[in-house]
């Protein structure tokens, strides 16, 4: 198996709902995103992937989602009341409450790995893992269990 990581930056002001303590409020992070991409082989040039591809297609595509925009759980009040109030693309409602935790797995498990697919025309390519570092100090890992078999 041979991976390739790449790392980007994004900032984004999220709040947890249902959560008692100081990260119900409204605040903002400058989080760094990683993803480890894995294959059982390379291409002609002997690349898994090209960085630039990484940058251009799938952080590109999270920047368009996720950067300078504000998190919120879709059942979260303040959600529905800052989107009509705003009326503008800037408040994501996102299926879960915004955690590191719950970021990772929705990057590893559902928005990269459909990106990846929809570039990766041999299929030859897997989201080994995503770690979401909201802060230098702390963050969250999902790791594909199944493609860590897989690629092995």
């Amino acid at each position: 198996m041979l991976t390739v990581t790449s790392r980007h930056k994004i900032s984004a002001a999220h709040r947890l709902y249902d959560y008692d303590g100081k990260c119900e409020h409204l605040h903002g992070h400058n989080y760094q995103i990683e993803v480890e991409i894995c294959s059982d082989k390379t291409d002609a040039l002997g690349m898994v992937i090209d960085f630039s591809k990484i940058k251009s297609y799938l952080f590109a595509e999270l920047d368009k989602l996720w950067d300078h925009r504000t998190l919120l759980y879709e059942q979260d009040p303040l959600c529905k009341s800052l989107q009509e109030l705003l009326q503008d693309d800037s408040v994501r409602a996102v299926p879960f409450n915004p955690t590191a935790e719950n970021m990772a797995i929705y990057l590893g498990s559902s928005f990269f790995p459909t990106k990846l697919k929809a570039m990766d025309n041999q299929n030859k390519l897997s989201i080994n893992r995503i770690t979401v570092f909201e802060t230098e100090n702390n963050s969250a890992t999902w790791h594909n269990s199944h493609e860590l078999s897989s690629c092995q």
